[in-house]
């Protein structure tokens, strides 16, 4: 009995005690209440709402043309004397371009002058003996009348006077025709100079000092401002665009926004592709040809949602925003990105359109933590 007792004592009542202290039974008791988690506030955020539109800007491939090109060349082959222009440069109209030795140009046109000279010469000769040969027709046909010469010697006296008065008028011809090749050398030489047609900038220059000009070939390229941007639309947007509206256009390669008025609408469609085509003026003067450009035209759509890009939040494969719950608190909401548009992109799925959003200071933000200020 004693033995038992001793093995209570020494054995169970501490392996009792050890379990109830395990358990917490001497620990004093902390009440639920008081374990409160901590919320981290944020500060340097910028919340902004989500933009919610009913109309969709599309966006369709364009290019900018210039209103006129010219590809100037002479009439006039000869040696290139001096070139006063180069490649981006914008001259005026009727501002010397280039300038072709005249020299062959002046000695055509004197040997013109000369033949007038002769032929004037000609024609003085032939008028002369035209008068002789009126007056002795005239005096053999009197006599003739009344009986002094043959019929025979009238005739003869009348050839020669027919062939003085056709000689006389070859003459004034060979006259005439000389004078006109006079002209239209004198006139070769004003193509010794090239001018500009109209106001613009020169695109290319294919010719240089000490070149040989040769009619028809292309000297000098120019385009005339101000410049405009050809785009084919959908034959859906035919109502849609109008001559007057306002396009909003992106230049990719140059990073700018610009807009242009449209002046002119295909009347029709073309039945092979199905789209029609738009000319619109450009507003900003300094974009020139040849660029790659977007153009948006607005449709209208039941409902978009957009955010800034700024706004969306990329790490791997998740791409998300925080929006900011009615009690200031964050949450990362993941989404599904559609089209971007004009520093906006499009959400597919994620946001309602109601929500407030972390626009900026995104690397700030956390799960659960306390937009500040």
């Amino acid at each position: 009995m004693k033995g038992l007792m001793k093995y209570f004592f020494f054995l169970f009542i501490p392996v009792v005690l050890i379990i109830l202290w395990l358990s917490g039974v001497f620990h004093p008791r902390i009440s639920a209440k008081e374990i409160t988690r901590e919320v981290k506030v944020v500060e340097g955020v910028k919340v902004g709402r989500v933009k919610v539109m009913n109309r969709s800007l599309l966006s369709f491939a364009g290019t900018i043309v210039p209103t006129d090109r010219a590809e100037i060349s002479t009439r006039s082959m000869g040696y290139v004397s001096y070139v006063g222009v180069k490649e981006g440069q914008y001259v005026k109209k009727g501002e010397l371009l280039l300038r072709i030795d005249p020299r062959d140009t002046k000695a055509q046109i004197e040997v013109a002058r000369q033949r007038v000279v002769q032929a004037q010469k000609q024609y003085k000769a032939s008028l002369a003996q035209y008068e002789v040969a009126e007056k002795t027709y005239r005096r053999f046909k009197a006599l003739l009348k009344a009986g002094a010469v043959t019929p025979h010697e009238f005739d003869q006296v009348e050839a020669q006077y027919k062939s003085a008065k056709a000689q006389l008028e070859a003459a004034r011809s060979g006259v005439e025709m000389a004078r006109q090749n006079l002209k239209a050398v004198q006139a070769n030489l004003s193509y010794t100079e090239v001018r500009a047609p109209f106001s613009g900038y020169v695109v290319s220059k294919n010719v240089d000092v000490g070149d040989i000009a040769r009619p028809g070939y292309p000297l000098i390229v120019m385009e005339k401002t101000p410049y405009r941007v050809e785009v084919s639309l959908p034959e859906r947007l035919y109502r849609r665009v109008k001559v007057g509206d306002t396009l909003l256009v992106y230049v990719e390669s140059l990073k700018k926004k610009t807009y242009a008025k449209v002046v002119e609408v295909q009347p029709s469609v073309d039945p092979s592709s199905r789209t029609f085509r738009v000319k619109a003026l450009l507003r900003d003067r300094d974009i020139r040809s040849g660029f790659y450009v977007k153009v948006f035209v607005e449709e209208p759509v039941h409902r978009m949602i957009l955010v800034p890009e700024r706004a969306v939040y990329k790490r791997w494969d998740f791409t998300g925003v925080w929006v900011v719950k009615p009690d200031n608190t964050l949450e990362l909401r993941l989404v599904r990105l559609g089209r971007r548009i004009d520093g906006y992109v499009e959400i597919l799925s994620g946001l309602e359109g109601d929500e407030r959003i972390v626009v900026d200071g995104l690397e700030r933000a956390c799960e659960g933590c306390r937009v500040g200020g």
